[in-house]
This record gives structure tokens, sequence and C-alpha cells, in this order.
């Protein structure tokens, strides 16, 4: 695990009426190419080079970027960590185009200058351009047949299952069973996580009105919460670039003597003992990670801001102190057990590859047992599936899981796959294989 591919080679694709892909042909690589970026220093991030143009390539055309990195939503980082990449893939898989969005990104880009191929570029090989062609006819049929399409009746269904919790734990709080309350409301955060991030992740004007529900249910910023998981879908295991596989010094994924970084922690030998429930502390975190966010905003979302104060007026106002705290902890954990699960134990990368081809290296898919099950992984037993189409609705992963697997099967990609029990066991052996080294 952990070992480095060679410079990829990229398809050329054009766009679609709508904005999407619509075809794919695989085109040669320069004569030559460099390997790619190094890690550098705490290998917390890459060495960016010289950020003075940058250049990336979509549909076969290369754009300059380097103005638009300032203004671009998800932050200058992305632009640079993409400069002499190809981005079609990333492109369309995360913006609002075609059956689940508006065509905003698409006529953004069309205004960008376009520019002749840089010198240095560092392109994905034939094979996994392959794969990226096979991809986009995959994507077109199924807009095609509607899959990006959101159900209002499942819509509603999701809403109130998620805030029926809430209001249960609301009652028993009121009646002086905390033990209760702080487990109905921590299940309840933890469904209202999984439903957020549907949202962050959808297109579309009934998303972008729903933005603010993780900030109102959870404290959860919609613009944070966007940026830094959108980093982790497009960079998925990579060392350096993907903050979610990045937890050191509490919690280590690799070996120090492989990274080559500090190794601070004299209870690392434990971590698999102290790994699971350190999970708990995940939405105190995120919590603090998306208050100092929005404060920090220039210009300050009104929304937002008014959407996290009434959370913590009802859940500071309205909840004994012992219930807030233990719920958010229980959701914390319930959801930091079960993020990381699917990723942590698989391939960590040192370079950035081709989208397609890294989302089926660094991602196994969960195979849930009874409706409870299913309900508490809320949509991460299908991760690889979301990974690969992240705008589309949750509640269709399950049904897409098959054709997949079947594309996967044709096209020679490795589908992996396991029980959840499996894959616990999976990640507690590594913690302690790694904490032992």
């Amino acid at each position: 695990r952990g070992a480095s591919r060679g410079v990829r080679a990229a398809p050329r694709c054009r766009a679609g009426p709508k904005g999407g892909v619509r075809a794919a042909t695989v085109e040669a690589p320069p004569a030559e190419q460099t390997e790619g970026m190094s890690v550098i220093g705490s290998g917390l991030k890459f060495d960016l080079g010289d950020t003075s143009t940058l250049t990336m390539r979509i549909d076969g055309q290369w754009y300059d970027v380097s103005g638009w990195a300032k203004a671009h939503p998800g932050g200058a980082l992305f632009i640079q960590l993409m400069n002499g990449r190809d981005a079609t893939s990333v492109f369309y898989a995360l913006h609002s185009n075609g059956a689940n969005g508006s065509d905003v990104a698409v006529r953004r880009l069309a205004k960008l200058p376009k520019v002749d191929a840089p010198k240095e570029t560092f392109l994905p090989d034939a094979a996994a351009a392959k794969a990226c062609t096979d991809f986009f006819e995959l994507r077109e049929k199924l807009e095609a047949d509607g899959w990006f399409e959101r159900e209002w009746l499942q819509e509603g269904w999701l809403i109130a299952r998620t805030l029926a919790w809430y209001v249960g734990g609301q009652a028993c709080a009121n009646q002086g069973w905390y033990v209760a309350a702080a487990a109905l409301i921590g299940i309840g955060m933890q469904q209202a996580g999984w439903l957020a991030h549907d949202y962050v992740h959808g297109r579309g004007e009934y998303c972008t009105r729903m933005r603010n529900f993780g900030a109102l249910t959870n404290g959860f910023s919609g613009d944070w919460w966007s940026n830094k998981h959108n980093m982790h879908h497009s960079f998925t295991n990579v060392d350096g670039c993907d903050d979610d596989i990045m937890s050191e010094p509490f919690m280590y994924l690799q070996s120090p003597k492989e990274t080559g970084r500090p190794d601070p922690n004299p209870l690392r030998r434990f971590q698999h003992l102290y790994g699971y429930p350190l999970y708990s502390v995940t939405f105190l975190l995120w919590r603090l990670d998306s208050v100092i966010y929005e404060l920090q905003k220039e210009k300050k979302d009104k929304g937002a801001l008014a959407s996290l104060g009434l959370q913590y007026a009802w859940l500071f106002g309205c909840l004994p102190l012992s219930v807030a705290v233990s719920s958010v902890l229980l959701g914390g954990f319930l959801c930091g057990a079960i993020v990381s699960a699917t990723h942590q134990s698989e391939e960590i990368m040192d370079e950035r590859g081709e989208y397609v081809d890294m989302q089926f290296r660094s991602t196994r898919e969960a195979e849930c047992g009874p409706w409870w099950e299913t309900m508490l992984w809320g949509g991460m037993d299908v991760q690889l599936v979301h990974h690969l189409f992240p705008t589309m609705p949750r509640y269709k992963l399950h049904k897409l899981r098959p054709l997949v697997q079947a594309f996967a099967e044709e096209k020679g990609l490795n589908f992996r796959i396991s029980s959840t029990s499996d894959i616990i066991k999976q990640n507690y052996n590594l913690l302690k294989t790694v904490g032992q080294s």
C-alpha cells in the first residue's frame, strides 16, 4: 500500500449541450513529462512550485486559471494543486451541471482565457484515460435515465425521520430522562450530518436552499464543509492533500518510519485502543472549525450565522448541559467511526492521479445487514458509488451499486466491498500495526 504510480495519460473530452461531458477519446501524452510534485515539510501540503501562472485542462482545452484562483468558491489551493493537470473528471463530478443543477460552472469556465499546453504537465497515462472515457459514457447514460433527479417523497421522509430523533430526545429531556434524551439526540445529530452531507454535495435550487440545514441542526457551516469535503473527494487518500487521513499526532495511518514525519506521541503504540473513543470529539472539532470559518469571512453569511445561532440557542437553552454535551459526543462518535472506515485502511497515495482511478484505489464499499445498520451508515456504505457520483441523491446509490459493480468488472477495475464488521476489524488492525511499528 502507498506505492506511487507513474504519470497518467489524460482523455480529450468535449462538452455536451447541457454542459456535461458527452464524449471522450484518449489523447497521447506529450513526449516529456515530469513525475509530479513532491511532499515537503511535515507532509501536510505539496510543494506547489511557481503559482504565478496556473493552468489546467478541461474537455481537452487548456485554460489560464491564474486570475480565477482567488475567486474560486472552493478556494485557491484546489486550483494550485491542479496546476498543469487534467481536471475534467473532477470538474464535472463536483460542479452544478446537467441533470442535477444549473450550468453556472460551465458558463464561468467558458469565460476563462484559453491557452496552449504548458511546458510542464502532470497527465494520466492511457489506462487511466481509458477508465475516464468509459466512465463518462456511464455517467451520460445515468443522466439520461434520471438518476440525478430528486424524489420529493424520499426527501420529505429523510427530513421527517431525522427531525423525529430530535423531537423524541427533547421530549425525553423535558421528562428528565437524560440518558434516553442524549441517545436519541445523538443519533439524530448523526442522521442530520448524513443529510446535510447530501445537501452540501447536491446541486440545484433545492439543495441551495437547504445548505444551512447542517448549521441549524448540528452547527456545521455549509461553506466550510463544502470546501474541506470537496478537497477530500478531489484528492481522496492523497497524503498531504486529504485532511480526512491526516490525524497525526493523535492517530497514525502510516508509520513515521515510512513517511519521515515527526513522531512526538509516546502513546502511539496504544492508538488501536484509544483511536475509536477519540472519534467522539469529531463533532466538537467540526463545530469549532465552522464557527471560526464563518466569523473570519470578510463578507458575513447572515443565513449561516443565524442558523448557527439558533442551533446553539436550542442546544444550551432547551437542553440540560449534560444532555447537550453527551449528544454531541455520541453523534460525533457514530459519525467519525463510520465516515473514515471505508478509506483509511485502503491505499494511501503520494501522488495526485486521475479522478476515477483514484476512487477505485482508495475506497471500499460496506455490506450492511439489517435496516438499522444501513440507517446508521447513512450512505457511507456505498462510499465508492458516492465518490464517483457525489451529486446524486444518496437514496439512489444502493440501487446503482450493481451497475457500478458490473461496470468495474467489465473494465477491469477493482470494486472493493466487505462486511461492516470486516471493515471495522481492518481499521482496528491497521491502527494496531502502525502504532506498534
